[in-house]
């Protein structure tokens, strides 16, 4: 009886020890949405926005030229339509950086709205690549740059200080879950996909009326 106990003492105790070495794997209600960790140009912001908080001007001013060659980078490959607003963007990035380094800028403010027009730029660059891409029937490419035109519409309305309307959450939330189901290659309905395609240009355009002076009133306009 003693044996029994001890052998049954020790079973429990492996498969503790198993479970807490190897913890069941936990799924997600959204598996169908591509998930993007945080990334450049998002990143680099974060960074020079806690330099500036702490006062060190010339490391703040380093990331925010990452920021900018990151949207160089972006306008080598864009459009005719993309190209507007990322080539304003960083023209605006690199003057804050100097202006940063120089201690000229008194307000994180300056930060954020500049780092809201970039990522804006960003959205607006992948949303027309998607917008192209499927006209060309390119179903992955569509769903890689939707994916994309949410993550960073989503970082320009954060830095702008306003929350999210419902419509362009919706349209995020749409683009993400659409994406997933492109790049999949499978599950998808053809007006789910324009759909969400419209949804991305309106909810884009909006926040550049609202949050992005001088930005006009849709994607792919002068700045």
């Amino acid at each position: 009886m003693k044996r029994m106990i001890f052998l049954m003492a020790s079973l429990f105790a492996f498969l503790s020890l198993h479970q807490a070495a190897f913890p069941p794997m936990a799924y997600s209600q959204t598996a169908k949405e591509v998930q993007t960790p945080t990334a450049p140009p998002a990143s680099d912001f974060q960074k020079a926005h806690a330099s500036f908080l702490e006062k060190d001007f010339k490391a703040s001013a380093a990331e925010i030229r990452k920021g900018a060659d990151f949207l160089k980078k972006e306008t080598g490959t864009a459009g005719d339509e993309g190209k507007k607003l990322l080539t304003a963007s960083t023209r605006e990035l690199d003057k804050l950086a100097d202006s940063v380094e120089k201690g000229a800028v008194k307000s994180d403010k300056q930060l954020k709205d500049a780092f809201s027009r970039a990522e804006h730029a960003v959205a607006n660059n992948y949303y027309v690549k998607a917008t192209d891409s499927w006209a060309r029937k390119a179903t992955k490419e569509t769903g890689e740059a939707l994916n994309s035109a949410a993550e960073h519409l989503e970082q320009a309305a954060n830095w702008s200080g306003h929350k999210v309307k419902a419509g362009a959450s919706k349209a995020v939330k749409e683009g993400r879950e659409v994406s997933g189901k492109l790049v999949e290659g499978t599950g998808y309905v053809r007006e789910d996909v324009e759909k969400g395609l419209k949804n991305m240009g309106d909810a884009i355009s909006e926040l550049a009326r609202t949050s992005c002076p001088g930005r006009g009133d849709g994607p792919g306009v002068d700045p």
